[in-house]
């Protein structure tokens, strides 16, 4: 009692979450609380309040409960525990065995049992060395929210290195090696980055025992080591940054069997010692908010993969391998991963005939190789038995994988037999410091491999009960996430098994693209701001912005799909139901291999693909000339500053046109004359070309050249490129043009430039004009030039704040002349009361009209009256999808009429009444007739900068929930306040209960982390990836 008495203020500071919740389990189990007592210390949010609240309940409940809590402390935080303990200040470890602790270690990390090891399990008589498998590996820094944020080696990774640190990668990249890596480089003295660190400990995660000290002793020393626990958490303490611990293969790790570990990741602050922890790609969810820098393990470059194969074979059978694979070409993408390199060394030792192609058959040929290489091991047993083990074994793998079971006990294996199992190698059995044995595949991929053989043989068999146990775990495959993600290694294996699996896995793939949930039409197809005149907003990042989308990368699957099943032409008709109106993305950094037998084996696919997207990345930064081959493996988007001649060759020697090609050039500071003339093979493949051209200062007075080039270009934009007047003067001759984007230009207009000969682009059906240099008098040019463009359907001009009065002269004309305007967008630029007065006159002259967006328009003058009359004028179109209005004075007292107008526009996706000094009174006004449902397809809203408190914002949440189909809102608020903690709830619950909600901007609210954390164990509770924008 007196130790909690003199400590408690440290406890309550540095207990923690997970260390309260064991000791109250530990409580419980003794009878010192009660259930009631428990839930409510764990359901308690802020840990210090908990710790807090234990603590005084143990005080009141006697010595003996004290006693009892101080042992389970002791137990599960044996560094707290010591600490105030006053261990850490006694005295210090004799140094003579700290000596010999680090000599032991380094002994360890030396060892051939340390260095050398069995890439195939132990039964498998086949050793790799550390000291030649290793290569020197890439590895991408990122940042908590998974982006790439730029390259590291080994030595800049150790030299940054901050603390925790997370690997991850996927199976099979090396990140075992890696680690190992590491303590061979400290123990050998070789790297000065690691003579910082007094002691390094490799610990695999996958057996942990009891406590930190307890997995030292089992897995690098011994047990009754001569020193003991208590000095060697006294050591930890005292060393605290010179330690460091190298924890592999977190994502096979219990946390529950060395609580130590767990909280030295997940609490490093408190303990101090430097961490780097390993773990697969699928797992890092678990432990990315710990990681202070996180490092994803690269694909291994063509030389490396090359070292790897000559270090580990000998020369003759090296260079039979690297034969076998410069003619297989199709195995390049494989062995980008070592764990296949590895495979692939490890079959050509066994089998010299072995010839690799794709996935499925680098492990067809290895489990082939397991089982009838060990086959006389088992020759006791009967070949029935033999058998019916073997088909067990695909059905451990088979309903692991859709359980996501990867160990497996003695009761899985029934009756079986387990050596027939072991003997082979299929299975591997672990029994050390368990109880129970527990059995794994050697690897994960492997398991998956076995899973898709087993699934294949079941869809394809003749017998009837097996045909309908394989369509029973069809069944559970729904979603384009299951087929994109949880169970893609499965489906490629399945159909690199066979034909028939493949044709019935394409039958599954129709089903699920045909019913595809509800909120991927919303986002793909029913967004009116999200039609293919739209531009990405500008906070999108660039993962986002250049790479594939949910649809790319479902079509991309089933070219692998198809790839893998090596069936070439086979299932052509089969694979052109599903690739009708798809849409594949190409980047040029780095063009699968697959997508060269697409082209070769499908071109019936290829030509009713609705588009393909073609991404070139030059360099925004000094250039420097690199050979293809250099580009190609070092796969750096800033080293690309050409078009590659692979891109080239996919394209212009394909002898069909296609459909509709779309090419981004982005960050290019130079074009050569090559780089052109490649450019028009590749454009000329298509008949309908899209070109967009970003942030290419290079292209500069080269795009006239460019244009000619591009006969069949329908779609233009140019954004952040400065354009000289014969760049300008080409785009108006390009009078086959639908649609001109214009952004970010500054650059002075040219006499005889884009604003002269705009009136020659008399086929287009979109104009974008955003962010460019204009004023009043080329506003007018504008207006007198856009007559010309009767087939105008779309028209943005955002963000031009010096066209003055210029803007009046462009409504007249749009309201006079365009009666085939879907969409007018005129954000930002100078929109005056007068000119919204001329456009609701003459609404009635625009009668496809469904979208306008006037927003951040201020109307100085007569600004009700404005709105007033524009709201009378939108009553000739009850079809509205986007409906963004201006502010001005007391427009507020438009709300009533502007309601009475929605209830006739039930098809309305957007509505925005930003800044028009809404009260609490006209918010619930506007919740009331939200609660009536008249805008049931409602997807947008927007009240920012208004003047709403917490009462009329929470008013509003109830009414918020009748707007199902919400995607994005923004109550963002011109001040800096405090929101209600009522409302903050009630925002928690809102936000659980919309199931399309992706944003949510509150821009303005000041949340402290308590409302921080409800709103997030909301998220986490519904399990949805909506964005919260905050101050």
């Amino acid at each position: 009692m007196e130790f909690i008495k003199s400590n408690r203020v440290h406890l309550i500071q540095r207990m923690g979450m997970i260390t309260v919740k064991q000791i109250a389990d530990d409580l419980l189990a003794c009878n010192v609380m009660s259930c009631e007592e428990v839930n409510t210390i764990a359901c308690e949010k802020v840990e210090q309040e908990a710790s807090r609240m234990m603590i005084y309940m143990i005080l009141n409940k006697g010595s003996e409960a004290c006693n009892i809590l101080v042992r389970s402390l002791e137990k599960h935080n044996p560094f707290l525990f010591h600490d105030l303990q006053g261990y850490c200040t006694t005295g210090q470890v004799e140094q003579d065995k700290l000596n010999y602790l680090i000599q032991d270690l380094k002994y360890v990390y030396l060892s051939s049992a340390f260095q050398k090891y069995h890439p195939l399990g132990s039964d498998i008589d086949i050793i790799f060395d550390l000291g030649t498998a290793y290569t020197d590996i890439l590895l991408w820094k990122k940042d908590i929210h998974n982006s790439r944020k730029g390259q590291l080696t080994l030595n800049v990774l150790l030299e940054e290195l901050k603390n925790p640190c997370i690997i991850e990668g996927e199976a099979g990249k090396g990140k075992t090696t890696l680690l190992k890596r590491i303590a061979v480089l400290w123990a050998s003295d070789n790297c000065s980055t690691l003579k910082k660190f007094q002691f390094v400990f490799f610990i695999s995660l996958t057996s942990t025992r009891g406590g930190i000290y307890e997995t030292v002793c089992d897995q690098l020393l011994f047990e009754q080591y001569p020193i003991c626990k208590q000095d060697f958490i006294k050591m930890l303490l005292a060393q605290r940054q010179r330690v460091l611990f190298l924890l592999d293969g977190y994502d096979e790790f219990k946390p529950q069997n060395c609580p130590e570990i767990e909280a030295m990741i997940k609490e490093n602050h408190k303990f101090k010692n430097m961490v780097i922890i390993a773990t697969r790609t699928e797992s890092i969810h678990k432990i990315r908010q710990f990681g202070s820098l996180i490092a994803e393990i690269g694909d291994l470059s063509e030389e490396s993969c090359k070292k790897l194969i000559k270090n580990v074979l000998t020369n003759k059978l090296a260079d039979g391998l690297l034969n076998q694979l410069k003619e297989a070409t199709s195995m390049k993408n494989l062995m980008k991963t070592p764990l296949f390199v590895i495979i692939a060394c490890a079959i050509q030792m066994g089998e010299s005939n072995f010839h690799p192609s794709t996935q499925t058959l680098l492990f067809s040929t290895l489990y082939d190789l397991m089982v009838e290489k060990n086959r006389y091991k088992t020759k006791e047993i009967t070949e029935n038995h033999i058998m019916l083990s073997i088909n067990h074994c695909g059905d451990l793998a088979l309903g692991g994988i859709f359980d996501q079971r990867f160990d497996f006990q003695s009761e899985d294996l029934a009756d079986i037999k387990e050596e027939v199992l072991l003997a082979s190698g299929l299975l591997n059995k672990y029994t050390a410091q368990r109880l129970k044995p527990t059995y794994r595949f050697f690897h994960k991929s492997f398991q998956e491999y076995t899973a898709g053989r087993k699934l294949c043989k079941l869809l394809t068999s003749c017998q009837e009960a097996e045909v309908k146990k394989g369509y029973s775990y069809l069944q559970k495959i729904n979603t384009i996430s299951d087929v994109t993600n949880t169970y893609f290694n499965l489906l490629l294996y399945t159909c690199g098994s066979s034909l028939d699996a493949t044709r019935i896995i394409l039958d599954l793939l129709k089903r699920i693209d045909q019913h595809r949930d509800i909120s991927q039409l919303l986002s793909l197809k029913n967004l009116a701001l999200e039609s293919k005149y739209t531009t990405p907003p500008e906070n999108v990042t660039e993962k986002e912005d250049l790479n594939k989308s949910d649809k790319d990368i479902f079509a991309d699957c089933v070219i692998n799909f198809f790839y893998e099943s090596s069936s070439k032409s086979a299932l052509s008709r089969d694979f052109e139901e599903f690739f009708c109106d798809k849409s594949i993305y190409i980047n040029t950094q780095n063009i699968p291999i697959y997508f060269s037998d697409f082209f070769r084996y499908l071109p019936n696919c290829v030509s009713v693909l609705g588009l393909i997207k073609l991404d070139f990345f030059g360099n925004d930064s000094s250039s420097k000339e690199i050979d293809n081959e250099n580009v190609e493996d070092l796969q750096i988007s800033s080293l690309k500053t050409y078009i590659p001649e692979k891109a080239v060759s996919l394209f212009f020697n394909w002898n069909q046109s296609l459909r509709s090609l779309e090419i981004t050039l982005q960050d290019f500071n130079k074009l050569k004359k090559r780089d052109i003339k490649y450019l028009g093979k590749i454009c000329c493949s298509a008949a309908s070309l899209k070109l967009r051209i970003s942030n290419s200062a290079g292209i500069t007075g080269t795009l006239n050249e460019v244009l000619e080039t591009c006969k069949n270009l329908q779609d233009l934009t140019v954004e952040s490129t400065p354009l000289t007047v014969e760049d300008e003067r080409q785009i108006t001759t390009m009078t086959k043009l639908k649609t001109l984007h214009i952004r970010d230009l500054q650059s002075e207009n040219l006499e005889g430039g884009l604003i002269d000969g705009i009136k020659k682009l008399v086929n287009a059906e979109g104009l974008v004009l955003d962010n460019i240099s204009m004023d009043e008098g080329d506003a007018k040019k504008i207006a007198e030039g856009i007559r010309n463009l009767r087939k105008l359907r779309l028209l943005y001009m955002n963000h031009l704040t010096a066209i003055g009065d210029g803007i009046t002269y462009i409504v007249r004309s749009v309201s006079d002349e365009l009666n085939e305007l879907e969409e007018i967008q005129l954000v930002n630029c100078c929109i005056s009361s007068d000119a919204v007065e001329i456009l609701a006159q003459n609404l009635c002259n625009l009668p496809q009209l469904n979208v306008l967006d006037l927003s951040e328009n201020y109307l100085e003058k007569k600004g009700k009256d404005a709105i007033d009359r524009l709201v009378d004028g939108l009553n000739v179109l009850p079809g509205m999808k986007v409906l963004m209005l201006p502010w001005g004075d007391d427009v507020k007292v438009c709300l009533t009429k502007l309601l009475e107008l929605l209830e006739k526009m039930p098809q309305l996706t957007k509505l925005g009444l930003r800044k028009w000094s809404l009260t609490d009174v006209e918010v619930r006004i506007l919740g009331n007739f939200f609660e009536k449902e008249h805008l049931k397809n409602l997807q947008h809203l927007d009240l920012s900068m208004n003047c709403v408190t917490s009462d009329g914002w929470l008013s509003f949440m109830q009414p918020l929930i009748s707007l199902k189909k919400l995607v994005s809102v923004d109550f963002s608020s011109k001040q800096d306040w405090v929101p209600a903690s009522l409302l903050v709830c009630k925002l928690s619950q809102v936000l659980t209960t919309l199931n399309y909600l992706k944003e949510i901007k509150v821009t303005g609210w000041k949340f402290d982390r308590h409302d921080l954390g409800l709103i997030n164990d909301a998220k986490v509770n519904c399990r949805k990836q909506f964005q919260l924008v905050h101050s």
